[in-house]
């Protein structure tokens, strides 16, 4: 008869070997009922300028469901924290996997911004289930022109 402690390690060993079947959903936590319920997308936001981030500067990470071209996109799950020294930085990113379905199309959205100014973001499709760790390369912003008024 199995004692708590091998039903344990039965468990987590098996936990651990479903976690890695299916790299759509990244991690996978199980649920009471066995069924996987949230999963992790985990990557690092990075960019190419040679430039240190104000203090205040504020990541931006976000699954979004970008299937209806003609609609905006809805954010599935997201994370924000502050750009603590140089990049990389790392971010995770938990979601209820029985919200994805895979019918429609998913991808992930990067922004640092300063207050309500935007300074970098992602300009190119990154799939959040092409597995972890995933790296997200986000593009200068540019400042918008001024333009003197009548004078």
């Amino acid at each position: 008869m199995p004692t708590r402690v091998s039903r344990a390690c039965l468990l987590f060993f098996s936990l651990l070997a479903l976690s890695g079947c299916d790299s759509r959903t990244g991690t996978v936590a199980v649920s009471e009922t066995g069924e996987p319920a949230m999963a992790v997308v985990e990557g690092t936001v990075v960019y190419r300028e040679r430039m240190m981030l104000p203090p205040d500067a504020e990541v931006e990470v976000q699954l979004q469901d970008i299937s209806r071209a003609d609609a905006m996109a809805t954010v599935m799950a997201s994370v924000q924290f502050k750009a603590a020294g140089g990049p990389p930085y790392p971010f995770s990113i938990a979601y209820d996997t029985r919200r994805i379905d895979p019918r429609m199309r998913y991808g992930l959205r990067a922004t640092i911004s300063v207050g309500d100014r935007l300074m970098f973001t992602t300009t190119e499709y990154i799939d959040p289930f092409a597995g972890n760790p995933l790296e997200v390369l986000v593009q200068r912003v540019a400042e918008p022109v001024r333009h003197a008024g009548p004078g």
